[in-house]
């Protein structure tokens, strides 16, 4: 009966010919791992690559708060310093940038002129690599505001 069982073994190694009983042992094993490494390299990609324009929509809409917040302050100065505080606020909270600078020109700071403010972040990404972003947004100041030009 003992005797059976191996050749019934046997003769189902041989069924498939080219193949051996011993030749595949681990292959799955390896074909898991490389599939494993290459989904987990795809999650992390999309992960920075989320993480990146998430942070570049904030630098975007930052910039944009800060030039209108600039066009409504009294004074050329004023207006620089309202930009960098609301900017600074709004990323103080979060790990997103390293590196944060806000310029804000005020050449045509009067009614019916322009305030443009230009946000840089250098960001912090999740594999360490560090992109620099730049929003740039321009507001128009109230044309009524100390008189018609």
């Amino acid at each position: 009966m003992i005797h059976g069982m191996f050749a019934a073994r046997r003769r189902h190694a041989c069924a498939h010919p080219g193949r051996r009983g011993t030749r595949d042992a681990g292959s799955f094993a390896v074909e898991f791992a490389a599939g494993f490494g290459i989904v987990i390299a795809a999650i992390l990609v999309m992960a920075v690559a989320y993480q990146t324009s998430q942070s570049g929509a904030a630098m975007t809409n930052a910039a944009r708060e800060a030039a209108r917040t600039a066009s409504l302050a009294n004074s050329a100065d004023g207006a620089r310093r309202a930009a960098d505080a609301l900017v600074r606020t709004r990323f103080a909270d979060t790990d997103v940038c390293a590196e944060l600078t806000v310029e804000t020109s005020t050449a045509q700071f009067r009614a019916a002129g322009t305030v443009r403010v230009t946000v840089t972040c250098r960001t912090n990404s999740l594999l360490g690599w560090q992109r620099t972003l730049r929003a740039t947004d321009e507001a128009v100041i109230d044309r009524y505001r100390g008189g018609v030009p």
